[in-house]
């Protein structure tokens, strides 16, 4: 079957050009000046920009944190996803107690497999590091499982490494062409916050437990580990000035990248000082004077923006009891929000805001997801996961998630309408609407885990 997009301005390396896309066999077949009559199916763009697929490089979906698990599954997640031109999720595998990584990815791929919309893609984090356990990761690579996800913080769940920890690592794996993930929140300043004397029952003292002196440390002793070892690193959910400057002043000396998400641009602490401030409790935490931040990602300071979609029920965020908001699950939809709020960034200039997209939620996410080869741009040969977007539909309020839990950007509305999404070649959204939702075709991107259990 091929299928001809025709009449659209396609964003191509950089730029916006009048041109056909041909796909044939789920690839980019030619891009120019084509005619509809060698193809099988026509879809017309006239008015509208065509992107290459986007990603969500950074997502938490069916899963347990803490006592709590996340409202999204696979399949609600993947469906909003890709219902909003999201053609690839990122979401994580953490290995747990008792369990070796390789069990946990498993367990992540079957609820994965016949139940995603649109392709998935695993980042790993491993919590134990012995010689057999480094071994298994440097094998994982040819599978296609090139991305770490670290944790500065975050002690009594399990998850925390060491500073020396982390060097140890980079020192190690990084060489085999492992790229880190680090959430970096110093955890030594994060423990030395006497609570004692703060008001737990406000959802604003999360920014006092939580301070950003503590991500900016976190920052500049993991960016100095990974340019003393060479290793490539990709700071997440970026939310402070200064942090923010940190990495892009020292990105020219190794491989350095930084992702920042929509609430840390267009939320502010004040949601925090509402009475339901709880539900907009995230780590880190939202953030004042937002200006200067929002005008530094505005220039193209992060090379991705992406969601850190962590949606929980919204009994479970609403079922504290009020006096101390330590005991709130920590997290928040954004998934089905993406572009919308990445767009909203260069909304003054709609061309600048397409190719917005294509650069910070389609190419530099794919290309540090390690599949560069086959998405995030619209070229021969790649992978034909295409975005019709018209940026004068109908105006409507923003959804983050189908799930039972709590829109993070009420109030928020958008006129971004998808006419067409196509994974790898096949039509699966018109106007917004899945085409086929009880058919749900994504693929896992890696490796099957069994492939690396001992025969």
């Amino acid at each position: 079957m091929k299928t001809l997009v025709r009449n659209g301005r396609v964003a191509l390396d950089g730029t916006l050009q009048p041109l056909d896309v041909l796909v044939e066999d789920g690839r980019i077949a030619a891009l120019g000046a084509l005619e509809a009559a060698s193809a099988d199916r026509v879809i017309e763009a006239g008015g509208c920009y065509v992107l290459p697929g986007f990603m969500d490089f950074h997502t938490h979906v069916d899963d347990q944190m803490g006592p709590f698990y996340l409202a999204d599954g696979y399949e609600s997640a993947t469906r909003v996803a890709l219902e909003n031109g999201i053609t690839t999720l990122c979401t994580f595998v953490t290995q747990g107690p008792g369990e070796t990584l390789l069990q946990a990815m498993a367990t992540a791929r079957a609820k994965a497999e016949g139940r995603s919309h649109c392709d998935v893609l695993w980042h790993l984090t491993p919590t134990t590091f012995s010689p057999e356990d480094i071994a298994t990761l440097q094998a994982l690579l040819p599978g296609g499982y090139r991305t770490l996800k670290l944790y500065t913080t975050y002690k009594r769940a399990g998850i925390f490494a060491s500073y020396d920890r982390i060097g140890d690592l980079f020192r190690r794996l990084g060489p085999a062409g492992i790229r880190f993930l680090v959430h970096c929140e110093d955890d030594g300043i994060i423990g030395a916050v006497d609570a004692t004397g703060l008001d737990l029952s406000r959802a604003l003292t999360h920014t006092l437990l939580r301070p950003e002196e503590a991500e900016i440390l976190a920052i500049r002793r993991v960016v100095d580990l990974a340019l003393a070892h060479r290793a490539s690193l990709h700071v997440v959910h970026v939310s402070t000035l200064e942090g923010a400057r940190y990495l892009v002043a020292n990105r020219p000396k190794g491989d350095i990248s930084f992702e920042t998400c929509p609430q840390y641009l267009f939320l502010d602490e004040s949601w925090l000082a509402r009475e339901d401030g709880h539900r907009w409790l995230c780590s880190p935490p939202l953030r004042g004077n937002r200006a200067p931040f929002l005008e530094l990602i505005r220039q193209g300071a992060a090379d991705v923006i992406a969601t850190d979609h962590c949606p929980f029920c919204a009994q479970d965020k609403d079922g504290w009891n009020r006096q101390d908001l330590q005991t709130v699950p920590n997290g928040m939809p954004g998934l089905g929000s993406l572009p919308h709020i990445a767009w909203k960034l260069w909304e003054d200039d709609p061309d600048r805001a397409a190719l917005g997209l294509a650069t910070h939620v389609s190419l530099n996410p794919a290309l540090r997801a390690g599949v560069g080869h086959r998405k995030g741009a619209l070229r021969p040969g790649m992978d034909a996961d295409l975005v019709v977007l018209d940026p004068q539909g109908p105006e409507r309020p923003l959804r983050s998630t189908s799930a039972n839990a709590h829109e993070a950007y009420a109030g928020f509305t958008s006129t971004l309408a998808f006419r067409h999404v196509l994974l790898r070649g096949e039509p699966r959204v018109r106007d917004g609407q899945l085409t086929q939702a009880q058919v749900p075709a994504g693929r896992p991107l890696q490796a099957c885990p069994s492939d690396f259990l001992p025969t």
